[in-house]
C-alpha cells in the first residue's frame, strides 16, 4: 500500500504532534499555560500550577490529548 501524505496532512500531523509536546510537558511540570486572573480580556499569560486550576489542568490535557490524538491520526485512517 502506497501512502503519500499532502502538505496539509504533514502540517496536521505536525500541529498534532505539538499539542501532545505541550500536554506532555503539563503532565510532566504539573503546569497549565492559563491567562491572568481578569478573565478572557486579560493580556496577562503565566503558568499555573495545577492545584491552583485543577479543572483547567484537566480540560487542556484531556481536550489536548483527543484533539492531538485526531490530528495525528486523522490522515492514516480516512
Amino acid at each position: 500500500m502506497d501512502m503519500d501524505l499532502s502538505t496539509i496532512e504533514v502540517a496536521r500531523i505536525a500541529v498534532g504532534l505539538a499539542i501532545m509536546g505541550y500536554v506532555g510537558y503539563c503532565l510532566l511540570n504539573q503546569k497549565v499555560w492559563l491567562r491572568g486572573p481578569i478573565g478572557l480580556f486579560s493580556k496577562t499569560y503565566a503558568w499555573g500550577s495545577r492545584e491552583e486550576n485543577q479543572s483547567i489542568f484537566m480540560l487542556h490535557v484531556i481536550a489536548g490529548t483527543a484533539f492531538g490524538i485526531w490530528l495525528i491520526a486523522g490522515p492514516f485512517l480516512f
